[in-house]
């Protein structure tokens, strides 16, 4: 039977919100459309990403840096598909409330970590009261200082939030998500992020820094016979050409990419694909700071940032983001579309802001991931763009995936590529709230606060979707973000690889996919 926390749209309708329990496994389609039969055990699965992440410790997994190895290690408590929209549980059996604010958390019974210790009501919460260590300058403290938790019994937690909450499920799919072996932690220290130990479907047998992870099957995993693969290799590979090249020859047989022209490629060569809408796009998040936090220089950077010359160059053939949200978003909203480009009316903002701050001209710089083509030309097209305004200067900085998203986290830049998360409506509040969890740009708008203090209150979909709405409108006129591609997101498989999945925070789930025979 199935139990469902119905999203609606994106969020839940009912006055109690309760998880989807697991689905069961069934045939899947291949390539062609046709059925393949169902899942068999065996083989190996071969990811590529573009970056790799920096540790494998559950308090940094939130940040959502690498292809997913928190998830493949530890498993999450509570899973979102972003196909249904619907939370479903993972290592939590269900996650459910009658007010918003006090929830009931329900582990899986009978749960081990791979080091034979449990994984029960006490290892939660050991690992979330270290969330709030602040030696470990955990991303997801401040979503864990915002809710308290006791212990009922071995598999029963109650989690209290400090206020009104119907969006706290995605709290348990992200920031609170992963949950590592106690004794392990205890023992290894610091160094847990290097060889972590958790209950999740694979287990990490040896990590070469920069090239790839190997991880084999976990064999006491609860879901069997799931993980259907043997084995999961994750490479680091920063092109995208590289990486489909390497999916050509046999070299990989899944990766991740955001280019479109890479998925009708793989389409009409036989390959399984993919696909997700998420929140954001491609194009920077604007700082506050500085200059920046001057709204005649963020507008008029808006002004001269020409979304149609950049999709014609770097990526012909795709759709222009003409606003915040597509037309057929629950979500959009007419205030949430884009200035028109206007280098005269720029131009008049930054002699303002210069002849009011001693005529000094803006040096600004944009951040952007290294080892990527398609980023330094759209950036070099920004750079050519702001330089059409006298006294505003852009530079571009490339940073390898640590030291990138360092900066980011540090909120250590100008302006930085950035998505805004998965697919959840939930992340515009992370990031763009006064207090979001992952605000870095220092953007703070009463307005856009208020709107989304609405989506944590109200259960229903209308309102919420009419918040949401409010709060991207304010986002747009405080200039906080801009792109010029709403985000999409492909993960190619080879023919004979099915059953793959996008997730909602690592790209794709790899204990869902498998090798046909």
């Amino acid at each position: 039977m199935r139990i469902r926390h119905r999203l609606a749209v994106f969020l839940s309708t009912a006055s109690a919100a309760t998880l989807l329990l697991t689905a069961c496994s069934g045939g899947q389609n291949g390539a062609s459309g046709g059925p393949v039969g169902d899942p068999v055990r065996g083989g190996t699965l071969t990811y590529a990403f573009n970056t790799e992440a920096q540790s494998v410790d559950p308090a940094t997994c939130a940040v959502g840096v690498g292809p997913g190895p928190c998830g493949a290690v530890f498993g999450a408590l509570v899973y979102y598909n972003i196909d249904t929209r619907e939370f479903e549980p993972g290592m939590a059996e269900s996650f459910t409330s009658d007010d918003g604010k006090v929830w009931t958390l329900k582990l899986r019974p009978g749960l081990e970590f791979t080091d034979g210790t449990p994984y029960d009501a006490a290892a939660v919460v050991f690992n979330w009261d270290r969330l709030l260590d602040p030696a470990l300058l955990s991303p997801s403290a401040a979503a864990a200082e915002s809710v308290s938790w006791q212990i009922v019994d071995d598999t029963t937690i109650t989690v209290t939030s400090d206020e009104v909450n119907y969006q706290l499920p995605l709290t348990m799919s992200e920031d609170m998500a992963f949950i590592g072996s106690p004794q392990a932690i205890r023992a290894k220290g610091r160094d847990f992020g290097n060889s972590p130990v958790g209950a999740g479907p694979f287990v990490m047998t040896s990590w070469a820094r920069g090239t790839e992870m190997t991880l084999d099957r976990n064999p006491g995993y609860w879901d069997q016979p799931r993980p259907y693969a043997d084995r999961l290799v994750i490479k680091t590979i920063p092109a995208d050409d590289q990486r489909y090249n390497a999916l050509q020859s046999g070299e990989i047989n899944v990766m991740a990419v955001t280019l479109k022209k890479y998925a009708d490629r793989a389409k009409s060569a036989g390959m399984n694909v993919s696909e997700a809408a998420l929140l954001g796009g491609t194009g920077p998040r604007i700082s506050h700071r500085g200059p920046l936090a001057d709204q005649r220089v963020r507008e008029a950077i808006g002004l001269v940032i020409d979304n149609e010359q950049i999709m014609n160059a770097v990526y012909p053939g795709e759709s222009v983001a003409t606003g915040f949200t597509p037309e057929d978003s629950p979500m959009y909203d007419p205030r949430s579309t884009w200035p028109q480009v206007d280098v005269a009316q720029a131009q008049e903002l930054i002699d303002e802001y210069r002849a009011a701050n001693g005529g000094e001209e803006i040096n600004l710089t944009y951040t952007i991931t290294a080892g990527s083509p398609v980023s330094t030309q759209a950036g070099e097209l920004l750079q050519a763009q702001f330089a059409k305004v006298d006294g505003l200067n852009l530079d571009i900085v490339a940073l390898d995936g640590g030291a990138f998203y360092s900066a980011l986290t540090s909120g250590n830049y100008d302006l930085i590529v950035s998505s805004v998360g998965g697919a959840h409506p939930e992340n515009l509040y992370k990031v763009f709230a006064t207090d979001g969890t992952v605000n870095t740009s220092g953007f703070s708008n009463p307005d856009v606060d208020q709107a989304f203090a609405t989506t944590h209150t109200s259960n229903d979909p209308d309102v919420v979707n009419k918040a949401y709405a409010d709060a991207i409108a304010g986002i747009v006129e405080g200039n906080a973000y801009r792109y010029w591609r709403h985000a999409k997101t492909y993960v190619i498989s080879a023919s004979d690889v099915q059953g793959v999945r996008n997730d909602n925070l690592y790209w794709f789930r790899p204990d869902l996919a498998w090798i046909q025979q």
